[in-house]
């Protein structure tokens, strides 16, 4: 009974600051943010010497108003038609008045003056009906649906304010369906650059749809992000989705489902693992939980020293076997306060994970990237609630996955929604 009640109250002592708990979960008012990041000591905004950034006037201005004197402020002559020289230039950029751009095809039909046959013309392929939405009006009703997470009734609102139509929530439906059927190709594309990296992060969240939770994953690398969603948040998903044939390095939060996932090798994420020991040193006043903490924290300097350019590789083993020797002695060590003790049992369990960064260049010691990933999802899930259809749910993942694998590629995301609708959007060569 006794340590049921210990547990409790370890229980709600856990917050965002030190456990993997969102800060949605804190009892009671916000505690002062209690961040990871370390003072650095410099003043906010711009460091001394460095290089201003002030915007240029561009070179080839769409519209030239001269401002001329009428009078000489002197004596008074006319100046009308008495040439003058540019003596100072200032631009004002504004956007234009929008409007929608109509297009008419009208197909004709002519009789032949030699033969009287009456041939007919044929309209464009893309042209296929009454009236129709082009490209780049579809494409924006994908950019503000998928990358501004605007909800159907927004987005109608918003492009009737704009543009002063008002398109129905079922042309909304058809647009993103159609985006759905062309980009479908892409999603093993997308798989298959993610895989093809020396590491790939991983994560997942919870969202609704309807009125179930579901589970949004993410697989990212910095070429690629991938995006599913699924009921489960069980290795199937993982076995489904990413395969079992990573030759990489998997970065993650230590969830079960990534931790048996078929890799070379894995790195547990240290902002993880630094909160967990946060909640140590809150509870337990653990001076263990301290040492393994500044032992992570040095790591990840050391890493940046041990693979810089010239850096004797075999100094470098040296530091590697130090760090991995020091952990060895801190998880062996008899360790007061239960949470400690569990924690330790953690890192013996996932030992060989801890410091996997350190053997290689670019493995991250954190899964931040995948952090910032999935928070697409709860940007979502406050915008429009929750997802009506599972199949909404799935087609959102999907084209998310090709929005944000279009950033990570330096790709301009509204060209690349164009080029998706034209049929040529293609991931291939990464």
């Amino acid at each position: 009974m006794i340590l049921k009640h210990d547990d409790r109250i370890a229980a709600l002592e856990k917050n965002s600051s030190n456990s993997s708990k969102p800060p949605s979960s804190d009892i009671g008012p916000p505690k002062r943010n209690q961040s990871l990041r370390q003072p650095t000591g410099r003043p906010s905004g711009g460091q001394y010497g460095h290089v201003g950034n002030t915007r240029t006037q561009v070179e080839t201005p769409d519209t030239v108003i001269a401002c001329r004197p009428e009078s000489c402020t002197s004596c008074g002559t006319s100046l009308r038609g008495v040439p003058g020289l540019t003596w100072e230039k200032r631009q004002v950029a504004d956007i234009p008045p929008l409007h929608l751009s109509v297009t008419e095809f009208q197909k004709e039909s002519v009789s032949c003056p030699g033969c009287g046959t009456r041939s007919t013309g044929i309209f464009p392929e893309h042209v296929s009906g009454s009236f129709q939405f082009g490209n780049h009006f579809k494409s924006m009703i994908v950019y503000l649906s998928v990358v501004h997470h605007l909800p159907f009734d927004r987005l109608t609102l918003l492009v009737k304010d704009l543009l002063h139509i008002n398109p129905s929530e079922g042309t909304v439906e058809t647009i993103l369906s159609r985006a759905e059927s062309l980009g479908i190709h892409l999603q093993q594309e997308i798989v298959s650059i993610v895989k093809q990296g020396s590491w790939a992060g991983s994560d997942e969240t919870g969202i609704r749809v309807k009125k179930d939770t579901w589970w949004q994953w993410v697989w990212q690398h910095s070429l690629a992000t991938l995006y599913v969603v699924d009921p489960s948040r069980g290795y199937s998903v993982v076995k489904e989705h990413f395969g079992e044939d990573y030759a990489g390095t998997l970065v993650h939060d230590c969830w079960s489902a990534q931790n048996n996932t078929t890799a070379a090798h894995h790195q547990l994420c240290h902002a993880h693992l630094i909160r967990d020991l946060n909640f140590c040193l809150d509870t337990d006043k653990s001076p263990w939980a301290y040492v393994l903490k500044e032992l992570l924290l040095s790591s990840e300097k050391a890493r940046t020293h041990i693979w810089a350019d010239g850096f004797d590789p075999i100094i470098r083993a040296a530091v590697i076997n130090r760090y991995n020797r020091r952990l060895g002695i801190l998880i062996a060590q008899k360790v007061a306060g239960r949470e400690s003790r569990r924690l330790q049992k953690r890192f013996k369990k996932h030992q060989d994970k801890i410091f996997h960064f350190l053997t290689q260049p670019d493995i991250p010691f954190h899964n931040n990237g995948s952090e910032r990933a999935i928070r697409n999802a709860k940007v979502k899930k406050k915008v429009s609630g929750c997802f009506r259809s599972e199949h909404g749910a799935r087609r959102h993942a999907l084209l998310l996955s090709i929005v944000e694998t279009c950033k990570k590629q330096g790709r301009d995301v509204f060209d690349s929604l164009q080029l998706l609708f034209e049929g040529t959007l293609s991931f291939q060569g990464g």
